[in-house]
């Protein structure tokens, strides 16, 4: 099933804004890690909620990568986005198995000396940027990749509701980013007004462009939703992908595996999918 971002400008076109409710983006991420304790339930769910409104801004065959590395250089995050709205991403095995840090705050979990690295653009025309994150908190700090990286003003903003069981209530996040000649102080303005209203999201109806306009008119003094996008997990994973890791092993280990009678299992990170290659498939690669 697919989320819907709604697409607007504001202010007399002065500031592009982006909304989605991804509750059910971020139910198909969640039920592949339901054992993630909530601090770190909330930092995957923030980076990849971030990355659901992001894919709204990619145009074509572009896509975005991102990869957060904590303040422990040994955990990380990962996750992408596509233009056409596919997103994916995880916490890596270092991340997972660090249980003695279950407990601590998204902020403790990120430290004082986080970074992000973003890869953008087409496959044969790719820009790297590296930032730091001063604030500690993966949305604002995304946020402030672009302030660095490409001189623009950006607003972030995501609110994820979990109940008492870190079972996942609701997701939402919003995009705001000043267009040229903008006057700074509207960025301020529309993070008070979203702020002062949070049921901004539950009024939105993408099937009926003119009600959702006439809430963002009501809220911003002047809107044009200028249209809309998808935004779903996708894997996109597959046997043949993994190919890879078998040819990355030594023909010992490969024969090894055939004297034990042993199957070679490959396991997805990212969807939770294990791909299993049998003794037939083995002895094709001595």
């Amino acid at each position: 099933m697919q989320d819907t971002i709604t697409k607007a400008l504001i202010y007399e076109a002065q500031i592009r804004l982006y909304l989605i409710d991804n509750t059910q983006l971020l139910q198909n991420i969640f039920a592949l890690n339901q054992e993630l304790p909530r601090s770190h339930k909330l930092l995957l769910g923030k980076t990849i909620s971030a990355m659901s409104i992001l894919s709204g801004t990619l145009k074509g065959n572009q896509r975005m990568s991102l990869q957060v590395t904590l303040s422990n250089p040994r955990h990380k995050i990962f996750a992408e986005a596509e233009a056409n709205g596919n997103v994916r991403g995880y916490l890596n095995g270092e991340l997972l198995r660090s249980s003695e840090i279950a407990e601590k705050s998204m902020q403790d979990l990120i430290g004082p000396s986080g970074m992000i690295r973003v890869i953008k653009g087409s496959e044969m025309n790719q820009f790297t940027s590296i930032t730091d994150m001063p604030n500690q908190n993966v949305i604002d700090d995304i946020a402030n990749y672009f302030v660095q990286s490409d001189q623009t003003p950006t607003y972030l903003y995501s609110d994820i509701q979990l109940d008492n069981e870190a079972s996942l209530l609701s997701s939402h996040a919003l995009y705001a980013q000043l267009l040229p000649g903008a006057p700074p102080h509207l960025l301020s303005e529309v993070k008070m007004i979203v702020k002062a209203n949070p049921d901004i999201f539950s009024k939105l109806n993408a099937e009926e462009t003119s009600d959702s306009e006439a809430t963002l008119i009501q809220l911003f003094g002047d809107a044009k939703i200028i249209g809309h996008s998808s935004s779903q997990f996708f894997c996109g994973c597959s046997k043949e992908m993994f190919h890879g890791m078998l040819y990355s092993l030594s023909e010992e280990e490969i024969k090894r595996s055939i004297e034990r009678n042993e199957d070679i299992e490959a396991f997805c990170h990212i969807c939770g999918k294990t791909y299993t290659f049998e003794q037939k498939e083995m002895q094709q690669l001595l």
